[in-house]
């Protein structure tokens, strides 16, 4: 999508007819082009999305958008968590909803069915579904704004399933609830004229990608004290929507905001098998137009992810030596061997760290569709990436950051689920957990994999440092170095090189 990349010097005729050559050493166009300075301008001012679509006008493909992205991400005073603003300017006197008024609705606007082995027929949904956005009316923020309290202060009964040892919140319980909450939003969104009131909606809404939670705010949730969720859609595409969502509790008689989540969900079909298209979101306010701008451009950082991925790209030169100086602490320089018997002091091999469950997946753990809830999958990761992180420290952690939680494919019932949760990087008192879901077919004993956490812990004492005893490990290394820089703000971007010498971006 960046990397247009043509070879040699080529010629491209603008809309106003004039001649652009493109320079073989910089990947950039020579010319004065009305076009291309605009896009320069865009780029430089960071309204990436705009430039990126004046680009794709005119055919504009070149090395050189990769680099003016990336330049105008570290320019940008704020990270892109920062500038997702949630807009709560909605004047609704109506008591807020309880969660669980938020899941019956939600099985009433799919028609789920009411037990597991009731049998549904959706098939004659498909001529509900549009066939261009053309036929659906925009929608706005407001329409899918909605707010829900977890009535964790007045419902004991509900307190006790989310109460942890510590007398604190369980955040895995707290990242269900912001799935399903994420998920009525988007119905929320979507409004199809061929659908009549009595009819289920034809839509399969799932969760893709939970993008980003921060807790490093110093406000720990108390167990004893509603939880109010608030958000709305604040992206759409074709097919799929982000949602941000506020966390806040109510403490000395006010709302407090604890922290944000993003996510990003896709529309499928009636049958789950193919996308969906939905309605386009038009901004009323300048303010709209800076959250639909921030999701435009966190789209494009998840694409620069994917791409500068050490599964496709090799770690840049100050990586290199980083690994080179990690395994040379641990070689034998007597014996030219890089064969290490010794742990280095204060030190353990990241393959020690592991810890590993696996779970039986029954009905009680499905949605609304007869898969199994992302909700639970993000549950059980999160509590034993704790566990992990606690068993490695010998200390209680607490959750800095969850980024990055990727939905590769759904998970049905009856699948066993196998959970492998390790330390791949520690830095001071902080450890970076990586936790991924997996399906074991117990017939054939192969693994598929469904799922990739990313958890920020910290704890009171510094840490063991993890270290990689092989190349395998030393990625996952490198890997989670990125994430945890990423999530403390050391670097803007997952590929940023660090100095000079770096020949990525």
């Amino acid at each position: 999508m960046y990397a247009g990349g043509w070879c040699g010097c080529v010629s491209h005729s603008d809309n106003f007819g004039s001649k652009l050559r493109r320079s073989p050493l910089c990947g950039e166009y020579l010319g004065h082009s009305t076009e291309v300075k605009e896009i320069r301008r865009l780029c430089k001012m960071n309204y990436l999305p705009l430039a990126l679509g004046m680009a794709r006008r005119v055919s504009v493909r070149f090395q050189g958008w990769r680099r003016l992205y990336t330049d105008g991400l570290q320019r940008g005073s704020a990270s892109l968590t920062q500038v997702r603003q949630l807009y709560m300017d909605v004047q609704d006197d109506s008591p807020p909803k309880k969660i669980r008024d938020v899941i019956q609705n939600l099985k009433e606007t799919v028609g789920a069915a009411k037990s597991f082995h009731q049998k549904q027929d959706r098939s004659s949904l498909l001529e509900l579904l549009p066939a261009s956005q053309d036929e659906l009316p925009s929608r706005t923020m407001k329409d899918s704004w909605d707010c829900a309290i977890i009535p964790l202060g007045s419902d004991e009964r509900l307190r006790e399933k989310y109460v942890n040892f510590m007398g604190g919140v369980r955040i895995g319980r707290l990242l269900e609830d912001l799935d399903v909450f994420a998920v009525w939003l988007c119905y929320k969104h979507v409004q199809n004229p061929r659908q009549k009131e009595d009819m289920p909606s034809p839509y399969v809404i799932v969760t893709a990608l939970m993008d980003r939670i921060d807790f490093h705010q110093g406000v720990a949730l108390q167990a004893d004290q509603d939880i109010k969720l608030s958000g709305h859609v604040s992206w759409a595409g074709r097919s799929s929507m982000e949602t941000v969502i506020a966390v806040e509790q109510y403490v000395d008689g006010l709302w407090k905001q604890v922290t944000q989540a993003v996510f990003v969900l896709v529309a499928r079909d009636h049958l789950n098998q193919g996308s969906a298209i939905i309605n386009p979101l038009v901004c009323e306010t300048s303010e709209e137009r800076k959250i639909y701008h921030a999701g435009e451009v966190n789209k494009l950082h998840r694409k620069l992810i994917q791409e500068e991925s050490l599964f496709r790209v090799p770690p840049n030169e100050t990586e290199k030596t980083l690994v080179h100086e990690v395994f040379m602490s641990m070689a034998n320089p007597k014996e030219l061997s890089f064969s290490s018997k010794i742990t280095p002091k204060n030190s353990v091999w990241i393959e020690e760290t592991k810890l590993k469950n696996l779970i039986i997946c029954h009905p009680e753990h499905r949605n609304r569709f007869k898969k199994v809830y992302g909700g639970f999958i993000m549950r059980q990761a999160y509590e034993l990436g704790w566990a992990c992180a606690f068993t490695y420290s010998k200390q209680r952690p607490r959750v800095l950051h969850i980024d990055d939680i990727m939905f590769r494919q759904p998970v049905e019932i009856g699948s066993l689920l196998y959970f492998n949760s390790q330390v791949v990087y520690t830095e001071g008192n902080r450890m970076q957990i990586s936790t991924k879901a997996s399906v074991v077919d117990a017939r054939t004993a192969s693994v598929n994999l469904t799922n990739i956490f990313h958890f920020t812990y910290e704890v009171d004492q510094p840490v063991p440092t993890a270290l990689p005893k092989t190349y395998h490990e030393a990625m996952l290394y490198l890997d989670g170095r990125r994430h945890y820089q990423l999530v403390r703000g050391i670097r803007k971007f997952y590929g940023q090189g660090e100095t000079v010498s770096d020949t990525g971006i």
